[in-house]
């Protein structure tokens, strides 16, 4: 059981860094972008921030729960972690070269 969990917070931590490569590559975008572009960019990243900031503190959770819990919190986690992905997909592709 130990090893599921620290398999699954190494995913975690895997997608965490992920997201900090394509806020990355969004924040290239800004810079090639025409102003109307720039402002949407901007503000899509800001939104990123605010959900990898929570997921972030989701994970701190999960890895600090105590071993009977922390699988009852891992829906949770899913589901914010799932939420990020999506709207990093929708917004990457939006601003793709």
């Amino acid at each position: 059981m130990m090893s599921a969990r620290k398999d699954y917070i190494r995913k975690l931590d895997e997608e965490l860094r992920e997201w900090d490569r394509k806020i990355e590559e969004l924040e290239v975008q800004v810079e090639k972008a025409t102003i109307d572009d720039k402002v949407e960019i901007i503000d899509h990243i800001e939104r990123l921030k605010t959900k990898q900031k929570l997921a972030r503190k989701k994970h701190e959770e999960l890895e600090q729960a105590h071993e009977s819990v922390w699988e009852g919190l891992r829906d949770g986690v899913d589901s914010i972690f799932d939420d990020m992905i999506s709207y990093t997909e929708a917004v990457m592709s939006k601003f793709k070269d």
